[in-house]
């Protein structure tokens, strides 16, 4: 039953497209919800921020003052899809897709395809000499002792121009799910993987100190009902130094670990009820930073558990200096917002009556014959064309005045968005984790 996670993910919603799950009023943005769930800073402009939602990309150039919109056909995908977007330092995106990787040199008007050999993209990450390091894992095919996977990084050393394998492919056993790299020590590169199905699941972590050429595997226990653990961050000072989260279905607890010797033992920092979406440190890595929509913001010091610090149902998480960003929903107050005080208090940067229309590209740009024309539909799904008098009730009570003039709930909590994805861990058995948290949301 196992195939390429994105024709499971095409193939899935389409299903539930047909037994009327993904229809209705309240439906956006391929059947989700209006919601963000990754934001992203440039290196070579310090205003310049991006944030990820379910209807493609958010781009601000003035510190989000002023918003433009980025549409997935523009970038290359379409559907129920996440990408992994990474800048580089002299400003180009990278966004690693379920069909390839493609880049933006022009602040996402258009985006090239690079040749590589493999298609499904799970993560992209950048190393601190300026390196672009990108994670591929796929199905590849069944065994008698199961499922098997075909899962290799790779490397761009030309500012994401080209890329070229990096290290052998990994065990096949390993269905990977991401990649970081030491800021500290960029010979410290780590893969999360998860081994097995069902009750029979087993996290890993892989750990290289040669720069990717070879690994050591190490366990990373999950609790009954976890999927995955995904690398959350690593220290900046401390290369050994790692956080991992947890998934989990919908309806089932998540925890934020951290290692402090690289993955030999591990120490739970948080216990939450529903996904930890959310993940941020510190310059220093002094200040910890984690939370989902379930359960609050969440901030201390790594050497002890995390207290609450805000219930704001948090998205997505991202520090920029010593400014914490975090996304949200219009039920929470905010798509994007950012606080100077660890979180206490929240400054609204981005609501989607913010969205100032699709980014200003030239004619021959994908962005531009793309995305003109999706816009018409997306702000009557948004509703930022409907009587003033209708959008003004909808904020009041935290919802969206779709273009009938009805009012519809945004939140896109973990529980919304996350039943056709539990339900498609279902039909296969297991052997994909949830979507929704696979990828890298902070």
């Amino acid at each position: 039953m196992a195939t390429k996670r994105r024709e499971l993910v095409v193939g899935f919603a389409l299903a539930l497209a047909a037994c009327g799950l993904l229809a209705g009023s309240s439906a956006h943005a391929n059947g989700r919800f209006p919601a963000s769930s990754a934001v992203a800073f440039s290196p070579a402009d310090e205003a310049t921020v991006l944030v990820r939602v379910t209807f493609g990309l958010l781009l601000t150039h003035d510190r989000g003052k002023s918003w433009r919109w980025i549409c997935e056909r523009a970038i290359g995908f379409s559907g129920p899809e996440d990408p992994s977007y990474v800048f580089t330092r002299s400003g180009a995106l990278v966004a690693g897709l379920f069909d390839g990787l493609r880049v933006s040199r022009d602040g996402g008007c258009t985006w090239d395809p690079v040749k590589t050999d493999a298609t499904v993209f799970v993560d992209v990450t950048s190393r601190s000499d300026g390196a672009i390091v990108a994670l591929a894992s796929s199905y590849d095919r069944h065994s008698d002792a199961g499922s098997l996977y075909k899962s290799q990084l790779y490397v761009s050393t030309d500012d994401a121009h080209t890329f070229a394998p990096l290290g052998p492919r990994f065990d096949p056993t390993l269905l990977a799910e991401s990649v970081e790299v030491a800021p500290g020590d960029p010979s410290r590169v780590y893969v999360s993987a998860v081994r097995g199905e069902d009750d029979k699941r087993a996290g890993v972590l892989l750990v290289s100190t040669d720069g990717g050429a070879h690994f050591t595997e190490r366990a990373t226990k999950l609790e009954p009902k976890e999927l995955a653990p995904f690398i959350a961050a690593v220290d900046p000072k401390h290369a050994e130094r790692i956080y991992i989260r947890t998934s989990a279905s919908p309806e089932h607890p998540t925890r934020l670990l951290v290692t402090d010797d690289a993955g030999k033992t591990y120490r739970k920092l948080l216990g939450a009820k529903g996904p930890l979406l959310g993940f941020a440190l510190s310059p220093d890595g002094a200040m910890v930073h984690a939370g989902g929509p379930d359960d609050g913001l969440f901030t201390g010091s790594p050497d002890r558990e995390l207290a609450q610090t805000s219930k704001l149902k948090v998205q997505c998480l991202g520090r920029a200096g010593d400014v914490l960003w975090a996304c949200s929903s219009e039920v929470g107050g905010f798509i994007a917002g950012s606080s100077r005080d660890q979180g206490a208090a929240f400054e609204a940067r981005l609501h989607l009556r913010d969205i100032g229309g699709p980014l200003a590209c030239g004619a021959g740009a994908a962005a531009k014959k793309e995305c003109d024309v999706d816009w018409g539909k997306l702000r009557g799904e948004l509703g930022l064309g409907v009587d003033p008098e209708v959008r003004a009730e909808a904020r009041a009570g935290g919802g969206v005045a779709s273009a009938a003039g009805t009012i519809v709930d945004p939140t896109a909590s973990a529980r919304d968005r996350g039943a056709w994805i539990a339900g498609m861990v279902a039909v296969v058995g297991g052997a994909l984790v949830w979507l929704r948290a696979r990828r890298r949301n902070r």
